[in-house]
């Protein structure tokens, strides 16, 4: 995994202690070794983070090393920051840069010219009805939040996180859905509004409590950063812990990343698992 160490940015003030002291704060989850397995077994490139809401932002400033911004950031690029770069990045409703994204993110007051969907008319719907549809349609946090604070999960400057956030390819993120799976099965279900990947991934997660993947919107790839190949999976601490468990099983039992390809033009019999054949 790539250093966790905060790098100086003159555009993103560092408060919460001196970036050169260690974090004195303990971990409740052995994070370090929960994102070795993963990296083990499923070769992620990304850092895995954790994301915590705060109602005041005293709150945010407490915690160590955390980078304030100073210019318009969107809250996936807040995301990104933290994965990419492996900062402790604030996402703030005074530097969120419109009231769209505030609105999700319980930042905002949802009144009735946000419902309007005017933002999207002609955009991406062709009418207000549809646009109005899908701000409807959107999960959105209750309105009492200052902002958030996005840290990777091995920092140990976050504790009791809101959710865990993966950036995975489709491959892994079916291995890390499965191996949740593979710990007393249930049928996981995943939604598609449109633009706004936050609603249906890491915000549905805190809503819901149940684990989501989610493909990139436009935003999240223009603004946030993100790959062509790349899905952003959002779990809860418990479930990322029992999707890792489940992923080592699921090594033991033969089923492994990266999923090696079996020729096209071959008896699939012999690629099968033994218990297949009685089937």
């Amino acid at each position: 995994m790539p250093d966790v160490g905060v790098e100086k940015d003159r555009n993103m003030p560092v408060c919460g202690g001196n970036a050169g002291e260690p974090d004195k704060a303990v971990q409740t989850v052995d994070w370090t070794g929960a994102v070795e397995r993963l990296v083990r077994y499923l070769r992620v490139k990304q850092t895995p983070v954790g994301v915590k809401y705060f109602e005041t932002k005293e709150e945010i400033c407490k915690i160590p090393k955390v980078r304030i911004p100073t210019r318009h950031i969107a809250p996936c690029t807040t995301i990104s920051q933290a994965v990419q770069f492996n900062w402790t990045a604030a996402c703030l409703a005074e530097t969120v840069h419109i009231n769209y994204c505030r609105g999700i993110h319980g930042m905002f007051e949802r009144d009735e010219k946000w419902r309007s969907g005017k933002i999207f008319n002609k955009v991406y719907y062709e009418n207000m009805c549809d646009s109005k549809a899908h701000h409807e349609a959107l999960s959105c946090l209750p309105p009492k939040y200052a902002g958030f604070v996005a840290s990777p999960l091995v920092s140990g400057r976050l504790h009791d996180v809101d959710a865990c956030i993966v950036y995975a390819d489709s491959a892994q993120a079916f291995m890390l859905l499965a191996g949740w799976q593979y710990f007393g099965y249930e049928k996981l279900e995943f939604t598609f509004v449109g633009e706004s990947t936050c609603s249906d991934s890491w915000v549905s997660t805190i809503l819901t409590g149940k684990p989501k993947v989610s493909i990139p919107s436009f935003a999240d790839r223009k603004f946030g950063g993100m790959k062509d190949d790349e899905l952003v999976i959002s779990m809860k601490e418990k479930d990322l812990l029992r999707a890792i468990d489940g992923v080592e099983a699921l090594f033991k039992s033969g089923l492994r990343y990266p999923i090696a390809p079996y020729s096209l033009t071959t008896d699939m019999i012999d690629g099968l698992p033994k218990s297949y054949l009685e089937f």
